[in-house]
């Protein structure tokens, strides 16, 4: 087992105070671990926790806690009984199993909207399988905006750019950056800025505008490609064992139900919004906004699709999925965009 789990793991089993439902004011308490950048990603965590009080009186109540517990060690901390609950997206637990991954969002993939159809249409019950293997439920709670398509020192302007190009990229949109001839960095947020200072990156792309506002990267690289095709949506759930969420009165589960079609539509009004107040505060600050040509948006999104292609042939359950949603979009989204 790792060490961060012999040590750190171990000091916080000792400190739980977290009851279970009490047997005179019959209040559940949980210790809620939020995987996500606090800055909104994190704030949608708040949302829930606040609708789950208010739906129940306050007899659910939800203590959250910012990346106590990384998403490598979550599952196991959710067995161990170390947190109730963890906050985040499917994608965060792609190691324990590589088919959660596209349950986070995709490039050239659905936008919230039609994110939302296609978990409520059949994605999610192949969700819960696959979550059942490890002994878990989720209840998917919505997606979050589009995130930007990236910083840069130099805009991109034709395809032959990418092959000189050093970003900082992520996940599947690293994979089909590469494959293009791109040299991709999985850096996290703090080492962004000085990688462009040190020539490092040349580029790098990270999260939605109002996440993103707060690494200052303008000063480095002015220049915002627009729109994010490696990520047009961000999907939000709650995960718990599923002893934890049998544990649960039918009540308490409605609330989580409920609280989740709420920060949903928080997803869908207040942090759209957020959004474009961010793009309004790059533009006082001198941003050069850009749009990424066609040639190379379709270029990208060849090479997107013989990376999942490739993934889906290797991978029975990732190709299951695959299937699925591109069942979906024929039958009931034929207008939307395929991928």
């Amino acid at each position: 087992m790792r060490k961060f789990i012999k040590t750190h793991f171990a000091a916080l089993l000792v400190a739980m105070t977290v009851p279970a439902v009490g047997a005179a004011a019959e209040i559940t308490e949980w210790r809620v671990n939020s995987l996500l950048h606090p800055k909104l990603f994190g704030e949608s965590a708040w949302v829930f926790a606040d609708a789950v009080d208010a739906e129940t009186s306050g007899a659910f109540r939800m203590e959250i806690h910012d990346q106590l517990i990384m998403d490598v060690d979550a599952f196991e901390a959710l067995k161990r009984g170390l947190v109730d609950a963890v906050w985040g997206s499917p994608g965060h637990h792609y190691r324990e199993d590589p088919s959660l991954i596209l349950f986070g969002g995709f490039p050239f993939g659905p936008d919230q909207e039609v994110f939302s159809q296609w978990m409520h249409g059949g994605g999610n019950e192949i969700l819960q399988e696959i979550y059942a293997r490890h002994g878990l439920r989720s209840v998917y709670c919505g997606a979050l905006p589009a995130e930007t398509g990236g910083w840069f020192a130099e805009p991109v302007t034709e395809l032959k750019d990418l092959e000189r190009l050093r970003m900082r990229a992520f996940g599947y949109g690293a994979r089909s950056l590469a494959e293009l001839g791109a040299t991709t960095f999985a850096l996290p947020a703090r080492d962004i800025y000085p990688a462009f200072q040190t020539g490092i990156i040349t580029a790098a792309e990270f999260a939605m505008p109002s996440i993103d506002v707060e690494l200052s990267l303008w000063e480095v690289a002015p220049i915002l490609m627009e729109s994010g095709w490696q990520q047009p949506a961000t999907a939000l759930e709650i995960l718990m064992t599923e002893i934890t969420w049998l544990s649960l009165s039918d009540e308490k589960r409605e609330a989580i139900r409920t609280a989740c079609g709420e920060v949903a539509e928080w997803a869908e009004t207040d942090a759209v919004a957020l959004q474009e107040n961010a793009r309004a505060q790059f533009a006082a600050q001198g941003v050069q906004f850009a749009a990424w040509p066609s040639p190379v948006l379709s270029a990208l999104e060849m090479a997107w699709e013989q990376v999942i292609l490739s993934d889906a042939a290797a991978n029975a359950d990732i190709g299951r999925v695959w299937a699925d949603y591109r069942d979906f979009l024929a039958e009931e989204r034929p207008d939307a965009q395929a991928d």
